[in-house]
């Protein structure tokens, strides 16, 4: 039950669900969090007159339920009983509010963007490597080290809780002779850096990374020539598509040292929040929570890709359709978490501003998601800079002329003659 709150009366423990302005307009990470200590009531004070809090009928907040529902006590929130529909799935009773995961910590970048690239590009290549050997010994019907993808997943880890922009900017370099390899490689990269932002364990993140990076692996046993069909698929072809998550699934069951959070991934990633999905057809709560995250993740990273029966779309249009999909497709408190993560023009974007100069998207100013750095490719009579410079446009607020200075729209790779891949090298 939601619950209208003068900020002076805010306690920590509270659930805050919404505030008396957009999200947008102020400092904090999460659209949705629970107050843990004195430092949240006064941001929340400071940025606030009154917000609104999630309770149950007896006025508990909603972290209180969940200690309950943990301890086994009873409580008057509507529960949903789960169908078993496999040894991965969660076999418990679920409130029925779909919540967001715990959140652990809140990481802080702590290099630059343009000091991380060099470690972000050692790591990226490592990961390269690993995803090779795995699809190589799974073609050969052979077991691959599991301890060996775990180490350049840690890379990445680390890389990302230093500075995701880097990673990010790394995964606009798609491999166009394999979208499977090139799509196993970015969802693991773009779901780190979604788990990051949500304050997930580094355990957690590697779970989550290896779910993403082992989800299409089935797809090795289904032929290239269906995978690549241009046109349209018949029921038939479909089907056959759908099948890579139970030999996906034969694999991870094959492979000693998964946890189960990777198995649900691997299993329920093409679920949908609204029952569409497959395999399972399985609906909000009765998908594991790090499911519907792989879900969101997988979703993005596809569309955002050239595959043969589609082009890609721009980031900050398939950032507008994943909104659009809220609540049908998608957990809306979920897509509206990760866009906040990726910014409504996320790193690598082609962008113009105002001033009629053209730039990508170099990184995003966490406070301010609708000012970030931008790197400048071309002036405002679009002439190529010699030198790109760059621009933080949370001090540039002006351009020359004295006019207020704003990203006016995301154009599309490839205009104005752009190839953004030579700059992201």
């Amino acid at each position: 039950m939601k619950k209208k709150i003068d900020t002076e009366n805010l306690e920590i423990g509270m659930y805050v669900y919404e505030l008396d302005r957009s999200w947008v307009e102020t400092p904090f990470l999460f659209q949705g969090f629970t107050i843990v200590n004195e430092r949240d009531i006064q941001q929340l004070r400071d940025n606030c007159r009154y917000v609104y809090i999630i309770e149950d009928q007896r006025g508990k907040s909603i972290n209180a339920q969940l200690s309950e529902i943990a301890d086994g006590k009873k409580t008057n929130v509507k529960q949903k009983k789960t169908k078993k529909v496999s040894s991965t799935k969660i076999n418990k009773d679920e409130p029925e509010q779909l919540l967001l995961p715990t959140r652990h910590t809140t990481y802080e970048d702590s290099q630059p963007v343009e000091d991380e690239m060099k470690h972000a590009k050692h790591a990226r290549a490592e990961l390269e490597c690993s995803i090779s050997r795995i699809m190589q010994e799974i073609q050969l019907n052979n077991k691959f080290n599991l301890t060996d993808v775990k180490r350049s997943i840690g890379g990445m880890i680390e890389s990302v809780l230093r500075n995701p922009n880097a990673f990010m900017w790394l995964t606009r370099l798609k491999n166009s002779d394999s979208y499977t390899y090139s799509h196993a490689l970015d969802s693991s990269t773009l779901a780190i850096v979604f788990g990051r932002h949500l304050g997930l364990s580094k355990r957690e993140l590697e779970d989550l990374a290896l779910g993403l990076m082992l989800a299409d692996i089935g797809k090795l046993k289904i032929s290239k020539q269906l995978l690549c069909k241009p046109g349209r698929l018949t029921d038939d072809e479909f089907n056959e598509i759908k099948k890579h998550v139970d030999y996906s699934m034969e694999i991870a069951r094959d492979t000693e040292g998964l946890a189960k959070r990777t198995l649900d991934i691997i299993q329920s990633h093409h679920e949908r929040h609204n029952g569409s999905g497959y395999p399972h057809g399985l609906a909000g709560g009765e998908i594991p929570v790090f499911a519907r995250i792989a879900a969101i993740v997988d979703c993005y990273d596809a569309i955002t890709s050239d595959r043969p029966y589609n082009k890609a779309i721009s980031q900050h249009n398939a950032v507008r359709k994943l909104y659009d999909w809220r609540n049908a497709d998608f957990q809306e408190d979920l897509i509206e978490q990760f866009i906040q993560c990726l910014g409504v023009y996320p790193t690598g974007s082609l962008v113009e501003l105002s001033s009629g100069q053209v730039g990508i998207i170099l990184s995003q100013n966490r406070v301010r998601t609708l000012r970030p750095r931008v790197m400048l490719i071309l002036d405002s009579e679009k002439i190529a800079y010699g030198i790109a410079p760059t621009i933080d446009l949370i001090n540039e607020t002006e351009d020359k002329n004295g006019k207020p200075l704003e990203i006016i729209r995301a154009i599309e790779p490839g205009a104005y003659g752009i190839d953004p891949s030579t700059f992201y090298l």
